[in-house]
């Protein structure tokens, strides 16, 4: 019978705080009725991915996005700092904010 691995305790590593991650300190923000129903309304009034159209391309948007984000002092709740993207141009764009806080 299998056993289940036991957590090891490892002295040497340094110790993570959970959720430490890059995004994970505005989750509750996301989950929010606010930003819920904000993000629909760009997303009705914007049903195409932006980046994709200034290329010429018309791509469904899927996501909205803070154009300056939340943690580089953008407001959270404005219309005028958001903009609907695809999953592609979403993901290439927040590869971009990452690397350059990092």
């Amino acid at each position: 019978m299998p056993s289940i691995k036991k957590y090891t305790k490892r002295p040497w590593l340094p110790e993570k705080a959970p959720f430490s991650g890059y995004r994970h300190h505005n989750t509750g923000f996301y989950q929010s009725r606010k930003w819920r129903s904000l993000r629909a309304l760009k997303l009705e009034r914007s049903p195409l991915c932006e980046e994709c159209q200034r290329k010429g391309i018309f791509t469904p948007a899927q996501m909205v996005d803070h154009i300056v984000p939340i943690n580089k002092g953008g407001a959270p709740l404005d219309m005028d700092n958001l903009q609907a993207l695809c999953n592609k141009c979403h993901a290439a764009k927040s590869a971009r904010d990452k690397s350059i806080t990092h």
